[in-house]
């Protein structure tokens, strides 16, 4: 290939390698979040989605940055060289590329310098309109500058080897039209920063009618501020009148001026369908537009494929094509209401004959044919809500006038806002439907929002009108509400296929089973076309239940999880429940600020819903007042969950439970009691086995009564969890408090030893502890970074002396103790004996203080001849802890993680054997990480790899074997140019030493980088 010539900036200007201007953007953290990603970043969209802006808008957020607009010179290697050399130039080293063009050399050779100083300095270059990247010309080019950080916006994909290889090694992500399409969130941000108010109805309109489309969101925005268009008065776009259809108009000569005419009337009169297909075109539209004569199917799917392929804004699925909703509105103003109707009418002939109930709707909709239209609604609208597809309803019966409406119209119109939480509206819309149908629906609003009291007398009406189907369904709804009232023996005895269920196995006590039928009723939740399923969400209540079972980490994950799903369904309820559940979780964890923010953000929510919404958040914010000592506003919010129950007797059970266990953990066991008490009737009343057992080992806890032990004792045998971990309802928070629970009540029950063991093992106890073993306080020892003892989590303690501190030090060194002598001459050296023996005991005294604060003596600390500290569950040495973990070997779980974490050094000490162990921490941490690093990547875990290298290279930087490591992970994650740098770095650090890289080393950057020439 021919070198490029000195004159190489003609072929550049510079106004290409400035990133465009950007006004009115709004942040969006979901999509910086997939732009920083990955090293390369692949965004790929037609036209209007806003790629540029995207970037643009980010830049200050993705660190340092270059830009190049390319065009259809850039197919030339040479003149795309001159461009990137150009676009770098202001960076740190950013001559280089230029200088190497000024001497002749080959767009390749550019290309990979182009990396290098991008690599260098960390920044990202942006090559906008890359598909003028797709030849074959540039192919090399695009090879060596992948090496550095680099976005590629692009109108069509790029069919390129390499990028296939970065992606599947996990080095770049593909931003699509979806990522770019704005969501209703983003959207409603939009508006709002154009100054528009919009609530939650508007804003999902304006997203239906764009579906997120950038360019049309962003000129909907400026529409709406300029008062051209009323968000309140957005029509349906299926309606007819649609005030957004003007908004397409700016494109429309480019979309359809260069269509066929005949293409063009297909297009527009296709326009009143929201699908076309090949037989529709047949039978409905093909005479009309290409004139006598029969339309095959195949010719009609070859001119919808044509305007797919057009530009045409026609998205195709299976043999169906559809087009952008701005699209059809602009081009249905084209046509004559009478030329729309009299299209629609045959459509709806069509449709019917064809046995597709909904397009017939939409179409006799569109047809004028009202009567017909609604007949259609009320015979297939409630299998439709049962699909999930409550929004098609809604908007079907929003389209019919109010004489079509009859009182089916209106029961369906209950179901719909019923299963969008809308419950007072829906309580409305059954006031006029007929009796049977306004009882069953008043019922299910009771049972939807869990208020038994007020489903009793709708089934009784309901029971008095059913009859055949009708009347069984109403059995089943009375069994439902037999099992929300808290009497699951009822409920199963009306209808035992309930014993099935998730909710009658939680409420029963059996909480594993539960869980597992959650977790399969959660299977499929995410994404789809379905109505919220409010509390019988089964992701919320497996969240639920790992906050009980004490898996805080998976209560939280579900959480969120059915919060997104929340979002995704637009439903306040559960938005609201989840975030209940996500404080559950956070309590779970002992992160109480985030719970707190959880339960309020959901109790804002509940507050427009329905009452009994606002129980769970109020019991969690009983629980954190009552725990911090703030007992008004505590009883103010148990009893207002109270009052909300609406007669559901295990949710007062858990109420009263969980502000109980409040006032418990907060110090005030004589306060907890009498809602103990009261809590083990409800439970009881209920015939909840684990409520009962809850409360009754909570009772043990705050009386420590040897007449409460047995009952206790029972409760940990059936349901280890509540002191095995910390659950959400265990009687005490920390693991050393619930151990001390645990050697008491054993004490106590000296039948249930051998039961109660498999706990003490989980606890960390080789056996079961008594009493006087344990001391109800965890103590860590810290010598890594700097010598420090913490209890339960807390602060430092304070030192009397700082000798103290070094007795400390040198007793963490020797895990095996070391004689008085031995420890009193390394503290003292050269001492008069009787100097040095007071100074020593003063010195251990002290020591002891710190450690054994509030235990018995000699609890952590041996004393007498021999010294040593007493490590095992309650006491910690993080020095003992990171020794086994540089002792394991390679890909132990957790190793590496826990390598990575490890502080680097031991901390500062004039004693010999602490400086000794100072120095072999040094030395074995860097290989410890180095092998760990060599054992990701045989497990092809480069990234992992890249990580632990690093830390050891940070730790010595003349690490061999951890810079060979780096060099190929760099190498596996397409980055020759970090790898290069890797070398560089290590060659640097050796020449300080002296020495020079290891044959071994040598030889790897040669096969690795070949004849790549190394700076520095």
């Amino acid at each position: 290939m021919a070198h490029v010539t000195t004159d190489w900036r003609e072929h550049a200007p510079s106004r290409r390698a400035r990133p465009p201007q950007v006004r009115g953007a709004v942040a969006r953290p979901r999509l910086l979040a997939l732009l920083r990603s990955s090293r390369v970043v692949m965004v790929v969209a037609p036209a209007g989605y806003g790629k540029t802006t995207a970037l643009a808008a980010h830049l200050p957020d993705l660190g340092q940055t270059c830009w190049l607009t390319l065009d259809v010179d850039d197919a030339d290697p040479q003149v795309l060289a001159s461009g990137l050399a150009v676009a770098v130039a202001g960076l740190p080293g950013g001559e280089g590329p230029g200088a190497l063009l000024d001497a002749g050399a080959a767009p390749r050779r550019v290309a990979a310098r182009v990396a290098d100083v991008l690599d260098t300095a960390d920044a990202l270059l942006v090559l906008d309109e890359a598909q003028h990247l797709a030849g074959p010309l540039t192919e090399g080019v695009l090879r060596e500058l992948l090496g550095g950080r680099v976005a590629l916006l692009a109108r069509t994909p790029l069919l390129n080897s390499d990028l296939t290889r970065l992606e599947t090694a996990g080095d770049l992500t593909r931003v699509s039209a979806s990522d770019l399409a704005f969501t209703p969130a983003e959207l409603a941000e939009l508006l709002a920063a154009h100054g528009v108010t919009a609530d939650a109805a508007e804003v999902r309109l304006a997203h239906g009618v764009t579906e997120g489309w950038p360019i049309a969101a962003r000129f909907l925005a400026q529409a709406a501020a300029q008062g051209r268009v009323r968000l309140a008065g957005l029509s349906d776009l299926d309606g007819g009148e649609a005030q957004l259809g003007t908004l397409f108009a700016y494109l429309a000569q480019e979309v359809l001026g260069p269509l066929d005419p005949s293409l063009r009337s297909l297009l527009t009169r296709g326009s009143v369908f929201e699908e076309l297909t090949p037989d529709l075109l047949t039978d409905v539209l093909g005479a009309d537009v290409l004139g006598p004569g029969e339309l095959g199917e195949r010719e009609a799917g070859t001119l919808l494929g044509a305007l797919a392929s057009g530009g045409t804004f026609l998205t195709r699925t299976g043999d169906s094509y559809r087009a952008h909703p701005l699209l059809r509105a602009h081009l249905r103003g084209l046509l004559t209401p009478g030329e729309a109707r009299e299209i629609a009418a045959r459509g709806a002939a069509y449709f019917e004959r064809t046995g597709r109930p909904r397009r017939a709707l939409a179409a006799h909709l569109g047809a004028g044919n009202t009567a017909r239209a609604a007949e259609l609604l009320a015979g297939h609208g409630g299998r439709w809500l049962d699909g999930g597809r409550v929004t098609l309803v809604e908007r079907s019966l929003a389209r019919l006038p109010g004489a079509a409406w009859t009182p089916a119209l209106h029961a369906l119109s209950g179901d719909a806002l019923r299963l969008g939480s809308r419950y007072v509206e829906a309580l409305a819309a059954y006031a006029r439907a007929e009796p049977l149908a306004r009882a069953l629906g008043e019922a299910q609003v009771a049972l939807d929002t869990v208020q038994p009291d007020l489903a009793w007398g709708p089934l009784d009406m309901a029971a008095a009108l059913a009859g055949g189907e009708e009347a069984a369904r109403v059995e089943q709804m009375r069994a439902e509400n037999h099992l929300n009232a808290g009497d699951p023996a009822r409920a199963l005895a009306l209808h035992p296929e309930l014993a099935a269920g998730a909710r009658y196995t939680l409420r029963s006590g059996r909480l594993q089973d539960a869980l597992t039928l959650a977790l399969h009723a959660a299977r499929g939740e995410a994404g789809g076309a379905r109505a919220a399923q409010n509390h019988r969400e089964g992701l919320l209540l497996a969240s639920f239940l790992h906050a009980v079972l004490g898996e805080p980490g998976e209560a939280a994950r579900r959480a969120r999880e059915g919060l997104a799903e929340g979002e995704r369904l637009e439903s306040r309820f559960v938005r609201s429940l989840a975030l209940a559940r996500l404080g559950h979780a956070e309590v779970a964890a002992e992160r109480f600020g985030q719970a707190r923010a959880a339960y309020e953000e959901a109790l804002t929510l509940a507050q427009d819903v329905v009452p009994r919404l606002q129980v769970e958040p109020r019991l969690g914010l009983a629980y954190l007042e009552a725990r911090a000592g703030h007992p008004a506003p505590a009883a103010d919010h148990e009893a207002r969950a109270l009052t909300h129950a609406g007669g559901d007797r295990y949710v007062e059970g858990l109420t009263r439970l969980t502000a109980a266990l409040g006032r418990l953990h907060g110090g005030d066991a004589a306060g907890a009691l009498p809602g103990l008490r009261a809590t083990q009737e409800v439970f009881t009343a209920c015939g909840d086995a684990f409520g009962v057992g809850a409360a009754a080992l909570a009772v043990y806890a705050a009386t420590g009564e040897v007449d409460d032990a047995p009952e206790a004792a029972h409760a940990v045998v059936s349901f280890p969890f509540l002191l095995a971990r910390r659950s959400l309802l265990s009687p005490a928070r920390t693991r050393a408090a619930r151990a001390a629970l645990l050697a008491r009540l054993a004490a106590h029950t000296p039948d249930r030893g051998a039961a109660l063991l498999s706990v003490a093992h989980a606890l960390g106890y080789g056996h079961l502890p008594s009493p006087d073993e344990v001391p109800g306080v965890n103590v860590r020892v810290h010598v890594l970074g700097r010598v420090a003892v913490t209890r339960d989590g807390g602060p430092a303690r304070e030192w009397g002396r700082a000798r103290a501190r070094d007795l400390l030090a040198l007793l963490a060194v020797h895990e095996n103790g070391l004689p008085r002598e031995a420890a009193q001459e390394a503290l003292f050296p050269g001492a008069d004996p009787q100097v040095g023996e007071r100074n020593f005991r003063v010195t251990l005294h002290a020591l002891g203080q710190v450690l054994e604060e509030g235990v018995a003596s000699g609890t952590f600390l041996e004393r007498g001849d021999w010294l040593r500290l007493r490590g095992g569950p309650d006491l910690g040495v993080d020095l003992w802890e990171a020794r086994r973990h540089l002792a394991a070997a390679p890909g132990t779980p957790a190793r590496a993680e826990a390598l990575l974490a490890l502080p680097g050094g031991v901390a500062d000490s004039d004693l010999a054997a602490v400086q000794a162990e100072a120095e072999r921490h040094a030395a074995l941490l860097p290989e410890a990480l180095a092998a760990e690093a060599d054992h990701a990547l045989r497990t092809a875990r480069p990234d992992l790899a890249a990580r632990l290298s690093a830390r050891a290279l940070d730790l010595d930087p003349a690490h061999e074997p951890a810079a060979r490591a780096l060099m190929r992970a760099h190498h596996a994650r397409a980055n020759p140019a970090a790898a290069a740098r890797t070398y560089a770095a290590l060659r640097a650090a050796l020449a300080e030493l002296g020495l020079t890289p290891l044959p071994e080393t040598e030889g790897l950057r040669q096969a690795l980088m070949g004849g790549m020439r190394i700076e520095g």
